[in-house]
């Protein structure tokens, strides 16, 4: 049974991609078969991971298999993913955002991802999907495709300002993916060293607990994060050993435990 989980949050700057990357990568170290789709046009997971996304062509990505207009057609629409640091990938250019505009002629335009990842040809544990910060159709197909969503928060004041318009669109996504809620929220950016980070946490726990389980924070280790993405490299394997690696294997570990739970 695959579990498909997507990463999102409307607000940018909250390390949702990094996590998403770190996460997977855990997961893989720990013998699991992991996807991970990078549906954001930017591309920031494509690069985080090493691959070159400017010498990529829209052939590599999923843009012939959404717009595509025949459901019989679709399997063979999707290109193979890219094998990177143990983890497959579905890299994302910018030519992905003619999706955005495309798709809104589209019958069936909120489950065409949904209807790909049923096709895949190989079996994996884990499709985790990097959604774009946005509140566009990528993003609804992107949420529409999970199990549930996994939610980095920054402890910021200003990230947990914004929560409740996160809540209140996952909740009216309900209308086409019902049931869908939270999997688990991700603390991110965490410095225990500041009483404001660490009251902000507390708070994050006290809103959140009730719509979803509050992982262990990851803190905030610009050089690790930075750097390693920069290298295209989970911090994992930029960093084996670090504070930083230590914090996701943390993380991962606990989120495993609440699914033994269910």
């Amino acid at each position: 049974m695959t579990s498909t989980y997507t990463f999102f949050n409307h607000a940018g700057g909250v390390g949702k991609t990094s996590s998403a990357r770190d996460f997977g990568y855990e997961l893989a170290h720990r013998a699991r078969q992991v996807l991970l789709v990078d549906f954001d046009p930017q591309g920031n997971l494509t690069s985080f991971l090493g691959a070159d996304k400017w010498n990529l062509d829209s052939s590599s990505t999923l843009l012939a298999a959404l717009l595509e207009d025949d459901p019989a057609a679709v399997a063979g629409s999707i290109p193979p993913a890219i094998e990177v640091h143990g983890l497959h990938l579905f890299p994302a250019t910018i030519d992905l955002a003619i999706a955005e505009a495309q798709l809104l002629a589209k019958m069936g335009r909120e489950r065409r991802l949904a209807n790909i990842l049923g096709q895949l040809p190989q079996h994996y544990d884990y499709i985790l999907i990097d959604s774009p910060p946005s509140l566009g159709t990528l993003t609804v197909n992107a949420l529409v495709a999970a199990d549930a969503v996994i939610t980095p928060v920054a402890t910021r004041f200003k990230a947990v300002d914004g929560l409740p318009g996160l809540t209140r669109m996952v909740n009216e996504l309900q209308w086409v993916k019902p049931n869908l809620g939270f999997a688990a929220f991700l603390p991110t950016m965490y410095d225990q060293r500041n009483r404001h980070d660490t009251e902000v946490l507390e708070l994050i726990r006290e809103q959140l607990s009730p719509l979803g389980p509050v992982l262990p924070p990851v803190r905030y280790r610009a050089a690790d994060h930075n750097d390693a993405s920069m290298n295209g490299q989970p911090v994992a394997v930029y960093k084996p050993g670090s504070e930083a690696a230590k914090d996701m294997t943390e993380v991962v570990t606990a989120f495993l435990a609440l699914e033994r739970q269910e």
